[in-house]
């Protein structure tokens, strides 16, 4: 019989630090999208490059330093789930400065990504 787990939980690695997040982490591939072109009466299909996105919310911990997640250089990120999946993206890049409040130190982050590979476990 067919396995019947579905993604329960995404853990994040940033720059090989692990953090743990609050519940309503998105991940969206990089990938080729459709963009519609309407000219008279017609729509056309052309396409274009769409970078990934991972939308997370970790918690600063104690002995966590906010600056880990200023704007900078790019690198690597893993977006880790309960189910074995795992996504690697080498060149992820953190769009805009995280606001840290003092509801358990929740800071949601935005990554943005040119390329990838998703890793399947069994």
């Amino acid at each position: 019989m067919a396995s019947s787990n579905s993604v329960g939980i995404l853990s994040i690695w940033w720059m090989g630090v692990q953090y743990d997040c609050q519940k309503g982490s998105s991940l969206r591939l990089p990938a080729m999208q459709n963009v519609t072109q309407v000219a008279g009466y017609t729509a056309h299909r052309s396409r274009q490059f769409q970078p990934g996105e991972c939308k997370a919310t970790p918690l600063l911990l104690e002995g966590q330093a906010l600056s880990d997640f200023s704007p900078g250089a790019s690198g690597e990120l893993q977006v880790v789930a309960d189910t074995g999946q795992s996504w690697v993206f080498p060149d992820a890049w953190i769009l805009s400065a995280p606001t840290m409040t003092d509801d358990g130190g929740k800071m949601p982050i935005t990554w943005n990504m040119n390329t990838g590979r998703e890793i399947v476990g069994s």
